[in-house]
């Protein structure tokens, strides 16, 4: 049975068929942007037969604004030559900032699976006493890294 209520783009889809759109997943996010400078005052381009025409007639680039974990700004060109550049792969390649951020992930998704793994430490966090002497030892580390910097 078909769809009575008109769906993107007009076109009533039949039930029983894949639609050819796809929502997006929950945890996507689609970034809807202008990737050409005065784009909409250019003459129609002719002769662009393939995608890969179109990135290298128009050549879109977006300039982007980070924040650091310290509230400083951080800007960045990033180029769009390709469909891949498109994809968190391609823009962290692309990008000093989320290199730095994606190899701090790494190290981070490290040391939780070290800790994970490690039957000691889950016996010294099971112990109530031994937790609160972890996390004071911790916080004396902390303390001392922060007293390092003033210095």
């Amino acid at each position: 049975m078909a769809t009575e209520k008109p769906q993107l783009g007009g076109v009533i889809i039949d039930e029983g068929t894949n639609a050819a759109i796809k929502l997006l997943h929950d945890n996507r996010t689609a970034i809807i942007n202008k990737f050409t400078i005065d784009s909409e005052s250019q003459k129609p381009v002719e002769g662009i037969q393939k995608l890969q025409d179109a990135f290298d007639h128009f050549q879109p680039k977006l300039q982007v604004t980070h924040t650091t974990e310290l509230g400083e700004e951080v800007g960045e060109t990033l180029h769009f030559s390709n469909v891949s550049a498109f994809t968190v792969k391609g823009m962290i390649e692309q990008s000093t900032f989320l290199q730095d951020l994606k190899s701090k992930e790494d190290d981070y998704q490290t040391i939780v699976k070290r800790l994970a793994t490690n039957k000691v430490f889950q016996k010294l966090l099971a112990d109530p006493v031994g937790k609160a002497a972890f996390i004071e030892a911790l916080e004396a580390i902390v303390a001392e890294l922060d007293n390092a910097d003033d210095e």
